[in-house]
């Protein structure tokens, strides 16, 4: 199992079912970029330019590629495990040891297991 911090823009816990990431296509026409992510992979939710993680998801399918979607063709199925209604409650980048420069423009990053420990236990607090 593997650790995640998933950047979004923005997160619905009531209605989130899936996590969108970019593609590229090859020379050949297939969709490149597929993330790592795999079933049972947990993910602390990160909402760009907040520097709050409001939700742990657990992957509850591989990644699958979606042609309708120009953007963001990476869909991977998700479960809301816990979240937090006020994101001024949600664990911070420096709650889980994450500098702010190293999420940059990333969609995904790997954690280590103490630090998705240390966000979930957070945000567990508040959770709902």
């Amino acid at each position: 199992m593997q650790h995640w911090l998933k950047v979004m823009h923005r997160f619905s816990a009531s209605s989130q079912t899936s996590v969108g990431d970019p593609h590229r296509f090859a020379t050949d026409g297939e969709p490149v970029m597929r993330p790592a992510y795999e079933p049972a992979d947990l993910a602390l939710i990160y909402i760009a330019g907040t520097h709050r993680c409001p939700a742990v998801v657990e992957v509850v399918a591989p990644a699958a590629f979606d042609a309708g979607r120009p953007r963001w063709g990476w869909v991977t199925d998700v479960r809301v495990l816990a979240h937090v209604d006020d994101l001024a409650c949600a664990p911070t980048l420096d709650d889980i040891g994450v500098p702010a420069i190293s999420v940059g423009r990333q969609s995904r990053l790997r954690l280590r297991p103490e630090q998705f420990a240390a966000g979930r236990a957070v945000l567990e607090r508040f959770a709902r």
